[in-house]
């Protein structure tokens, strides 16, 4: 496996572990579940590490990608800046969770502005993680950039009859 693989391998546990875990803490706060909270909190301190080695091997995978037919270099500077801004809130949302988990666990009592800090960066980071890894599919699906595939070929089809 080479880094390419990973960068492509892990940027969906990053994606999805930061939108899942928003959906857990806030089942948590609505039903006043400590555990639910907790997992939350773990799971948005997982989604961040795990986005250390995407962002790290984000320059072989464009290595790797950048000589290819009909890869665009303006479509991976888009995806390389989107990254820099998502690697930045999703580390400061791993690690507001990780302190909001370290309080819990040390004391019942919880600090109301700290958790609402949690909740709009880790709403933020999931975004722009999203938004990231949506740039990064369109520099080799082009299903994305071209619009609907199925209604070109459909097109193509009535043109050949």
């Amino acid at each position: 496996m080479n880094p390419t693989h990973i960068h492509l391998l892990l940027n969906h546990v990053s994606i999805l572990g930061s939108l899942f875990s928003i959906v857990i803490l806030f089942s948590g706060i609505y039903f006043k579940s400590e555990i639910l909270k907790r997992t939350a909190y773990s799971g948005l301190v997982i989604a961040a590490l795990v986005a250390i080695p995407v962002f790290l091997t984000g320059e072989d995978a464009e290595e790797s990608v950048e000589h290819l037919s009909g890869v665009q270099k303006s479509t991976i500077h888009e995806h390389e800046e989107a990254a820099e801004f998502s690697i930045w809130m999703m580390e400061l949302a791993g690690a507001i969770s990780l302190l909001v988990l370290t309080l819990s666990i040390r004391s019942a009592k919880q600090n109301r502005i700290l958790i609402l800090l949690l909740i709009v960066i880790s709403v933020i980071a999931a975004a722009s993680i999203s938004y990231t890894g949506y740039l990064g599919g369109k520099i080799r699906h082009t299903e994305l950039v071209t619009g609907n595939l199925g209604n070109q070929n459909n097109a193509q089809e009535e043109d050949d009859d």
